[in-house]
């Protein structure tokens, strides 16, 4: 039973990144917060093998449990549980794509290798575990014992209320596991078909093994105007024939306009503030005022402590007065623009204590309050007899370690009752001392000594009442009245645009919406939005008005453009080929230019800035300032050249170059054809990559999250 207490304990402490292997290749994108739906209804399918709805939301609790339990919360914010939404997602689609071809090919993973995982105890996630020894090293028999005594205890509805979090951690880790092993062999399958040879590594080492000084002369495409050359819609069709792989979009997607307005407070909201605060400082005024009863009923972001803090723990406009005012006295409502609220404060005094303490403890509970005290009274006359504290810890399956305390662990929290009196008995407690506390309403006692204290410092006690100032009621309807004119205003997307500036809005853009996209204009609670571009809106048309944010955002969108899933059109994708045309175009008219001229004819040209570049090497692209882009052209060029050498004009990203070697420099070290024959067949991991991407294009993903959660 220690052990399992034990994990019990750590569980809340852990950080863990579930499904670390092989999801990058997998893209995802987020959707609405979750509701529950019945029926047979489906979020996606892949490879024509659906997803339900009540599936998907499984996968999710199952996921979103063992992150509070790992986190030791109770719930997630709306962007955390986006992340865990888009992470579910992300391992359905891989973990189907991967197990059908593995299926093809007779590859599995069995219960045998699964426990050789789990025995061997080296993968990443087991380390992220509560099953860890003294060591903090993942330790078999400390699951075996777990998964021992929660099954020999499984009817006692007691013990499975208490551990019942940990074995479900255990199983989803388990079958993670699984999952990524899987994932893994199919991975190394691709990636040790990828051989080399020696005339390659013999290659790469002469290639690897020197570094190159240069002298260069730039042409900037930049230094050509636009005008000086032509781009044909011949030449536009030609190269998006020639790349129209490149154009290919694997999910349809929308482009909108939208007006975005977030309701903020008036002055006539600051100023009913303001004569509320002022009530809370003359509550704060009275001789037997109930500090911690006043912070809570005030909503006061800044909690209440019965213990002084380091003035940097206070709000600005608190820490600057600080010392400043009398004992007692209660500053009037201060207003801040920075952050828009009012603050008022008691000065109670200010105190030195050591910013860190390192203490032990030992808490004890007898079967009455007598008992408990003669328990105490024994163990503290064992330790003063000589006693090792470690050793009367453990006998009460605690481990009596010492424990640094330091101020960042409670300033800026809430500190009363029992952990107020803690803090205070430590600040007092003489080191080396053993001193006994009540711990109120429990019948143990605590025996606690203090062994070590670093640096005194001052600090300060005072009883704070923040708000920051919130809209009201009649401010948000006088808003959302003026909003909905608008919207009714906005017939089309012309309407928008030609009202928005007479209302006060600002109409802006927002491209590539997909059905998974978390938010529009980067508000939070925008599904029913989405919902709408996606299954009833047509192009031109605006949408009503939504109700976003935090409650506090009115938006309306207009549906501007519709992406369907497959190639681009030529007109979607002209602008990045017209630019690529411009910089071919140009990159031909400088080429002629600088044909035929030596180097310093090139370096004196028009437009040409040159430069000396030292220490290039074939495996890092260069980069060259005078055009501000990498260039591994002119890393490939400069390898066969000869010291002297001088070359022909360069195409590059960013413009035309013309080089000189200056000097050649070998590194040293000695060719071993085995090391860089291992060292070319890590590029199989590229290769891996880019096949698991075509599995992923070729999957026939559909994703219907959109329309229920």
């Amino acid at each position: 039973m220690a052990t399992l207490q034990k994990l019990r304990n750590m569980g809340p402490t852990l950080v863990i990144f579930v499904g670390v292997a092989l999801a990058a290749f997998v893209l995802g994108d987020a959707w609405r917060i979750l509701q529950p739906h019945q029926g047979s209804q489906t979020v996606g399918s892949v490879n024509g093998e659906e997803l339900l709805a009540t599936d998907f939301q499984k996968m999710y609790e199952e996921y979103t449990e063992a992150v509070k339990f790992v986190r030791g919360t109770n719930a997630l914010s709306e962007e955390e549980l986006n992340q865990v939404k888009d992470q579910v997602w992300q391992d359905y689609v891989r973990n189907t794509v991967l197990k059908n071809e593995a299926e093809k090919i007779g590859l599995t993973v069995t219960a045998a290798e699964l426990n050789s995982i789990v025995a061997a105890g080296q993968d990443p996630i087991l380390q992220q575990t509560p099953f860890r020894n003294e060591q903090g090293q993942f330790d078999k028999s400390v699951l075996d014992n777990f998964l021992a005594q929660y099954a020999n205890n499984k009817d006692d509805e007691n013990f499975v209320m208490q551990y019942k979090g940990i074995y479900d951690y255990w199983k989803f880790i388990e079958k993670t596991i699984a999952d990524n092993a899987l994932a893994y062999k199919y991975q190394m399958l691709i990636y040790n078909t990828y051989l080399s040879n020696p005339v390659a590594a013999q290659n790469s080492f002469d290639a690897n093994n020197a570094s190159y000084d240069i002298e260069i002369a730039a042409y900037p495409y930049s230094a050509v105007p636009d005008a000086d050359v032509t781009v044909s819609e011949a030449d536009v069709k030609a190269l998006y024939n020639k790349n129209k792989e490149q154009y290919k979009q694997f999910a349809e997607s929308r482009d909108v306009k939208y007006v975005s307005y977030r309701v903020t407070p008036s002055d006539a909201d600051r100023a009913e503030l303001n004569k509320e605060m002022t009530e809370y400082a003359q509550s704060l005024k009275a001789e037997d005022a109930d500090y911690a009863t006043i912070v809570r009923q005030a909503s006061s972001v800044v909690p209440f402590s019965a213990v002084a803090w380091s003035k940097e723990s206070y709000p600005e406009e608190v820490a600057v007065r600080l010392g400043e005012m009398e004992v007692n006295a209660v500053a009037d409502p201060i207003y801040s623009q920075s952050d828009d609220s009012y603050t008022t404060f008691k000065y109670l005094g200010k105190t030195t204590v050591p910013d860190s303490i390192k203490y032990r403890q030992l808490a004890v509970a007898g079967a009455t309050p007598e008992a408990t005290t003669a328990l105490i009274d024994s163990i503290v006359t064992a330790l003063k007899g000589g006693s090792d504290f470690v050793e009367a810890a453990k006998k009460y399956n605690q481990d009596g370690q010492e424990i640094w305390l330091t101020s960042a662990q409670y300033e800026g929290m809430n500190v009363e009752g029992v952990n107020a009196k803690f803090l205070e008995n430590i600040f007092a407690a003489k080191k080396g001392e053993y001193n006994v506390m009540d711990v109120e309403g429990s019948p143990a006692k605590v025996i606690y000594q203090v062994i070590e204290t670093k640096n005194e410092v001052e600090k300060y006690q005072a009883v704070v009442i923040k708000r920051v100032v919130e809209f009201s009621s009649e401010t948000y309807n006088s808003a959302y009245n003026k909003f909905s004119q608008f919207v009714a205003s906005c017939k089309n997307v012309e309407d928008m645009e030609k009202n928005a500036e007479e209302y006060g809005y600002r109409v802006q853009t927002q491209s590539n919406i997909f059905t998974g996209t978390h938010k529009i204009a980067n508000q939070n609670n925008t599904g029913e939005t989405i919902k709408w571009l996606f299954t009833t809106a047509k192009p031109g048309e605006v949408s009503p008005l939504y109700e976003c944010g935090e409650n506090n955002n009115l938006l309306v969108v207009a549906l501007t453009n519709v992406h369907e899933k497959g190639y681009m059109t030529i007109e979607e994708a002209g602008a990045s080929l017209r630019n690529q045309l411009l910089a071919d175009k140009k990159a031909e008219k400088i080429m002629a230019e600088l044909s035929g001229k030596n180097f310093e004819a090139v370096a004196s040209t028009a437009n040409v800035k040159s430069d000396t570049v030292k220490h290039i090497t074939f495996n890092a692209p260069a980069y060259i300032s005078m055009t501000a882009s990498s260039e591994p052209a002119i890393c490939a060029a400069v390898t066969s050249m000869e010291k002297g050498a001088v070359s022909a004009p360069i195409k590059g990203n960013g413009g035309v170059f013309v080089i000189r070697l200056i000097e050649k420099t070998a590194k040293g070290g000695e060719y071993n054809a085995k090391n860089e024959q291992d060292a070319l067949k890590a590029y199989g991991q590229r290769a891996t990559s880019r096949f698991l991407n075509d599995l992923y294009e070729k999957a026939e993903i559909v994703d219907n999250r959109y329309l229920y959660f």
